[in-house]
């Protein structure tokens, strides 16, 4: 196999790894989307907070009516949700979860000897 062809098999192949990597990114995303966590507001829906299993603290959201509390009473709602979602998140924690799928092995690189029949696409000019 020439130098060119070896290096476009390389690019194909890296190309592969990528969009591989590109969907399994994917799939962990929407996983992570829909997995268990849990929101909480506060009586006055002025603080959102949300909390994964295990009682994790991923994202605290301020309504703009947040902002006409004194400094002391938002400190007091943001702990109190705070609090609620971490406590809701640590019961997720110890619910049930679905088994995760194994992770594929990845693909090791092909070499000239894995192909000696030429390829016959626009790559191979």
């Amino acid at each position: 196999m020439s130098d060119n062809a070896q290096l476009i098999e390389e690019m194909r192949w890296q190309l592969k790894q990528i969009e591989d990597r590109k969907a399994e990114n994917q799939r962990l995303l929407a996983g992570i989307a829909s997995s268990n966590h849990t929101t909480v507001v506060s009586p006055d829906r002025s603080v959102t907070v949300l909390a994964g299993a295990g009682g994790v603290v991923s994202e605290v959201r301020l309504a703009p009516e947040a902002m006409r509390f004194d400094a002391v009473t938002l400190s007091r709602t943001i702990t109190a949700a705070i609090r609620e979602a971490v406590a809701a998140g640590r019961r997720l924690a110890h619910q049930p979860q679905p088994q995760a799928q194994p992770q594929k092995q990845p693909r090791r690189r092909p070499t000239p000897a894995d192909d000696d029949e030429p390829y016959d696409t626009v790559f191979d000019v």
